[in-house]
């Protein structure tokens, strides 16, 4: 029965309600232990909701479900809480009561929305009451304050004392009894960390020298009960490279399957012990593995759930790496515990990225010859450029085309910087299938690529001046929707260059323009302009060849020229630029 989150804030409302009365009364004999029990008792109400939507949806398993309720009735001690509250207090239960009433049409249709067999769910309503309305885990301090009443002991009027506070000194060293665990409590981390192997007194943060963990994660419901094991390695490389590997888990139910590895980056705080990580684009579980530190405030009452992954040591100086989350209305955890494993194994995502812009970057260049040592401008005939637009969904997409034509009568369909760097026999001889043909059909222009010819779409391109001087702004602006217009995510992209006529530039935006010589990469910033010394410099646009000189001496050159005559659309490298 996965109740519908409407449900809580009801439990929250009938908690609430008629205690400012409550208080005010003469002379209660007890007023914190009146409140504590009126807060349990005002949150099982929701319990006898669930009973009389069992018994409606549910008429021929009424011996189930009332037998069920009774246990469930027991074992919170709800009895105790009426009996008591009844010669306390009895103004309150009328109104806890009454808030119960009115709002059981809206928990009843949280109820059926979130049931897909009502039947089956109220043949076990004991461990759906002990989900939905777990009195201990919602109102832990009220519990356990009221503990000698549930349990049938006599209430003295004589406020309770409170309980000695653990022992401080001695009980786990600081990382322990200085840590808010909630809702785990300070016992049974310890607990956890010495079967482990720790060795207490622990304390946080402390160098992390590269290293690979094996970590046991145990998932948990609002009963406590184990909803999942997880265990993995956790990978951490010198590079600040993570990789979770040999990964499986075993669910509640159903068969284990194994985890996916995972990639990313970490980050690491020495001195608290804080270990954050950014997964890669296709890992998808790795932010869930390793938690981001945070809290999350209950809906059901203030009470604050703590979410970290830290490095702690123990007595001896080993490492272990401890994190949980807890989430829901106190209620769902999850708990990991990582000891060492030797050195990390196999190679930081780091790495592999940069080996793999390395190699993206050498195919790219294995046809480019020194500046100004490939084509002339007397072997150009001209550059065809198309643009077109297609659908994807709710988006419009332009895609443009680049065809260098050539006056031998040879067409070059993969034109990738200025053609004044191209070298031409490498190309023809490593990429036989961008070469073609051209003619000229009348007014129209033909190409063959392979064994027929065909209509080529475009305009003839129209390339600077010797030199060109450029004045004002081109953007580069695009947007894309993922979902629908109602529920989904933008993502844009803005570029914009400022020419001026002295031959100096800056740029504004995320990437620089495609075809760098030294990489063949775009390369992303977010620095600001005036920090940056990439992001200005110095320009020179001469016929189809755009050269950018930034402040830190990096020389960029790349294919450039005007959509036509009226230099509206400027194309720079792989995508064109609008003046503004």
């Amino acid at each position: 029965m996965p109740v519908s989150p409407a449900v809580h804030p009801v439990v929250l409302v009938l908690a609430l309600s008629g205690l400012g009365q409550a208080r005010a009364a003469t002379a209660p004999p007890d007023p914190e232990l009146i409140q504590a029990a009126a807060v349990l008792y005002g949150a099982a109400q929701v319990g006898g909701t669930i009973r009389d939507w069992c018994l409606s949806r549910a008429p021929g398993d009424r011996a189930v479900i009332e037998q069920g309720f009774a246990a469930w009735q027991v074992a919170s001690g709800v009895p105790q809480l009426e009996a008591y509250l009844k010669a306390a207090a009895p103004e309150v239960l009328p109104r806890l009561r009454a808030v119960a009433g009115e709002r059981r049409a809206q928990t009843e249709a949280a109820l059926d929305a979130g049931s897909a067999s009502p039947r089956d769910d109220c043949r076990a309503i004991r461990a759906q009451l002990g989900t939905y309305a777990n009195l201990a885990q919602l109102y832990p301090a009220e519990y356990a304050r009221t503990a000698a009443l549930r349990q049938g002991a006599p209430v003295t009027s004589a406020p309770a004392q409170s309980a000695a506070p653990p022992a401080q000194a001695g009980d786990g060293g600081p990382f322990i009894t200085g840590t808010n665990f909630a809702p785990f409590n300070r016992a049974f981390v310890l607990k956890v960390l010495g079967a482990a192997g720790g060795q207490a007194p622990f304390t946080a943060g402390g160098p992390l020298g590269p290293g690979a963990f094996r970590c046991v994660r145990e998932d948990t419901d609002e009963d406590s009960a184990t909803v999942a094991a997880y265990q993995y390695t956790l990978n951490l490389y010198g590079d600040g490279g993570v990789r979770v590997a040999q990964g499986s888990v075993r669910p509640r139910s159903g068969a284990a399957y194994d985890l996916k590895d995972q990639a990313g980056t970490f980050m690491y705080d020495r001195a608290s012990g804080t270990l954050t990580v950014t997964a890669d684009g296709d890992s998808d579980v790795l932010e869930d593995l390793i938690v981001g530190a945070g809290s999350y405030d209950s809906l059901i009452r203030k009470v604050t759930l703590f979410n970290f992954f830290r490095a702690i040591k123990d007595r001896s100086g080993r490492t272990l790496l401890y994190g949980q989350q807890a989430y829901g209305a106190r209620a769902d955890t999850t708990q990991t515990v990582c000891t060492p494993a030797g050195a990390p194994v196999g190679v930081s995502p780091v790495e592999q990225e940069r080996r793999a812009r390395a190699e993206e970057a050498r195919v790219f260049n294995l046809y480019r010859a020194a500046p100004g040592q490939g084509l002339k401008a007397a072997q150009i005939e001209g550059i065809v450029h198309g643009y077109a637009t297609r659908s994807d969904g709710i988006n419009v997409l332009g895609e443009e085309s680049v065809v260098l034509l050539l006056k031998d009568g040879r067409a070059y369909f993969n034109l990738r910087w200025t053609p004044s760097d191209l070298n031409v026999a490498a190309s023809v001889k490593g990429e036989p299938t961008m070469w073609g043909q051209w003619r000229r059909r009348g007014a129209a222009l033909e190409v063959k690529r392979g064994a027929t010819w065909a209509a080529l779409s475009g305009t003839l391109a129209v390339p600077g001046a010797s030199p060109e001087r450029l004045n004002g702004d081109y953007e580069f602006f695009s947007a894309y929707t993922s979902g629908t217009l109602m529920s989904g995510a933008t993502a844009t992209t803005r570029v914009t260059y400022s020419f001026r006529p002295d031959g100096t530039y800056t740029l504004r935006g995320g990437s620089a323009v495609y075809g760098n010589l030294n990489t063949g990469a775009t390369q992303t910033t977010g620095a600001a302009v005036g920090s940056d010394p990439t992001r200005s410099g110095t320009y020179r646009f001469d016929g189809y060849t755009l050269e950018l000189r930034d402040r830190a001496g990096t020389v960029t050159r790349t294919v450039a020229f005007f959509w036509d005559r009226s230099k509206t659309h400027l194309y720079l490298g792989d995508r064109s630029y609008t003046r503004q």
